[in-house]
């Protein structure tokens, strides 16, 4: 009887042991799907315009340089804003330095191997920054829109890494004329979701 009752309670440590190890498994390999996430990232820069004329003398001199931060409630939406400083765009004798900040649903998919592709569309608040008055205003409001993907192995634990374009849209007074422009990055990121 002593050794049955010994058998047993072996058999049930065993198996509360081993669902532990099981319970903390999952948990360990269960991808982070909701939550604050902050991220830096670099890319390009590029400048185009309805007119090209007033935009293919333009170089860019540097990178752009993205902070991101936002919260994702699914494994399909999250809310991101965004601060993007733009390399400095240049021709002889001038430049811009433009910059915005943006505020934008993140739709995508979440699957379980921490791939995600997803697109962006949102507002954002430009300022080219000039360094001589050409534009009747260099702010500007903009539609921010774009697509990418991330990939968020689950053994990293809330760290990820992303690829994505985005592009923004504004229309501006260039003298007596409106033409609608685009700054657009192709850019390389890592975040953190807590």
């Amino acid at each position: 009887m002593k050794k049955s009752i010994g058998i047993a309670a072996l058999l049930l440590a065993t198996s509360t042991a081993h669902a532990n190890v099981q319970q903390n498994f999952d948990e360990d390999l269960t991808p982070k799907y909701k939550g604050f996430y902050v991220g830096a990232g670099l890319g390009s820069t590029k400048l185009d315009s309805s007119d090209d004329l007033t935009t293919s003398q333009f170089e860019d001199d540097g990178q752009t340089v993205k902070i991101l931060a936002g919260y994702q409630f699914s494994k399909v939406f999250a809310l991101e804003g965004q601060y993007t400083k733009y390399s400095k765009l240049a021709t002889p004798g001038y430049s811009l330095s433009p910059t915005s900040f943006s505020l934008s649903a993140n739709l995508g998919y979440s699957f379980d191997n921490g791939l995600r592709p997803f697109g962006i569309i949102g507002v954002a608040v430009l300022d080219l920054d000039e360094s001589g008055q050409k534009f009747e205003d260099d702010s500007s409001g903009a539609i921010r829109y774009g697509l990418g993907l991330e990939y968020a192995p689950v053994q990293l634990k809330g760290l990820a890494v992303r690829v994505g374009y985005e592009v923004d849209f504004f229309a501006i007074d260039f003298g007596s004329v409106t033409n609608d422009y685009t700054l657009d990055a192709f850019y390389v990121s890592a975040s953190y979701k807590f």
